[in-house]
């Protein structure tokens, strides 16, 4: 379980390292004019965290923006008892990722949306025994209104600009 916690980590972390580029985002285009909105990039990190004092694993759960310059912001939402994941996402729930934290029963779920100027996590505790609790922000980084986003995720491609 910690082996695959921690292959899980490094495949988001390697995730989170943005889309590579032969100029900075945002800047002037090949023709020399101004180019368009700036891409920021944004990620749900699910990190391996020290397990508690009887060893069941914990996972350090932060939601990430990179500028277009490369320089990142790290909001950590919580550390979750159990393992957490990315999960695929219903088009119905509108989040740019999602991900799922569960041990022993109960666990948390993890959506991540866009309003307007900022990225915003949700997060809802899990229970079998119970129904599901309500919503509650996370945390939220903030970022242009016009911003473009690239989801890093697993299972997503980071798209290049002038690529197709």
């Amino acid at each position: 379980m910690r082996g695959a916690l921690l292959s899980c980590a490094l495949v988001v972390l390697a995730g989170c390292g943005g889309a590579p580029t032969s100029a900075p985002l945002g800047d002037e285009d090949e023709a020399g004019g101004e180019a368009g909105p700036d891409t920021y990039a944004v990620a749900l990190r699910l990190e391996e965290a020290d397990p508690t004092e009887d060893e069941s694993p914990r996972t350090r759960v932060a939601l990430v923006r990179i500028a277009p310059g490369g320089e990142r912001t790290l909001e950590e939402l919580r550390v979750e008892l159990g393992a957490c994941w990315h999960e695929e996402q219903a088009a119905a729930d509108h989040a740019l990722v999602s991900a799922r934290c569960w041990w022993a029963g109960a666990g948390a779920r993890y959506l991540v949306t866009r309003q307007g100027d900022a990225v915003v996590a949700h997060r809802q505790e899990l229970d079998e025994l119970a129904d599901d609790g309500p919503w509650e922000e996370a945390g939220r980084v903030a970022l242009p209104e016009d911003a473009v986003l690239q989801v890093l995720a697993p299972g997503r491609r980071a798209v290049v600009p002038g690529e197709r």
